[in-house]
């Protein structure tokens, strides 16, 4: 059996947002069209954003989560989604 390959990639990039992360995904999961994949690329966040990010991860199939070591930039992180990023 070969793997769903999603309609839709949605690329989020996040850098230190502890505080709003989880209404994102909330917001991203809550969407009447459902054949998509969630890419978060955390990118080298020093607060608890990842923490956050990967307990949505443990219950949504969907979520795939990126870690970047250092802080890169939007564009790096993008990018990095993009590269990553199976939907038609």
């Amino acid at each position: 059996m070969t793997d769903h390959v999603p309609m839709l990639s949605v690329i989020m990039g996040v850098y230190n947002r502890e505080k709003y992360i989880a209404e994102a995904i909330e917001s991203v999961l809550a969407q009447t069209f459902q054949d998509f994949e969630l890419i978060i690329i955390d990118d080298g966040s020093t607060d608890s954003s990842l923490d956050i990010i990967r307990k949505y991860e443990q219950r949504d199939s969907r979520i795939i989560v990126i870690q970047l070591e250092v802080n890169s930039g939007q564009s790096t992180s993008r990018n990095t989604g993009i590269k990553k990023a199976r939907g038609q």
